[in-house]
């Protein structure tokens, strides 16, 4: 019940505001999603960088490697989830995965995977 209150509040402020109705109602399914997921998984979303609007997640494993985990959106309500590999020393490595938003734990889940498999193969652990 709580969510059908907060959508109607979104598309009155809507009424007031600059912007598209749909698309704040996309970002914030997509922000709500997104934090659901890393609670279940115990990692923080970052929504902003340097000023600009961003959705970033950091892993990091038991050697200070950083990995993340970044969702971009895009057009025709899909979005793109991108592993990234930051690991010192290292070549960088990049999985991209495109999806439609009703799909995005699962790719989540699919990108927190491909981490988690270059953490073992580098010998390491997540904290």
């Amino acid at each position: 019940m709580l969510e059908g209150i907060a959508d109607f509040l979104l598309v009155v402020l809507d009424l007031f505001l600059i912007g598209s109705p749909s698309k704040k109602k996309r970002d914030f399914k997509i922000d709500q999603m997104v934090k659901d997921w890393c609670n279940k998984v115990g990692l923080h979303p970052q929504y902003e960088y340097k000023d600009e609007k961003v959705r970033s997640l950091n892993v990091i494993d038991d050697s200070g490697n950083k990995y993340q985990i970044q969702i971009e959106e895009l057009k025709w309500k899909r979005v793109k989830v991108s592993a990234i590999d930051n690991a010192i020393g290292q070549k960088k490595r990049i999985w991209n995965k495109k999806s439609e938003i009703s799909h995005l734990t699962k790719t989540l889940y699919q990108a927190y995977g491909v981490i988690e498999q270059w953490i073992v193969e580098s010998g390491n652990t997540r904290t």
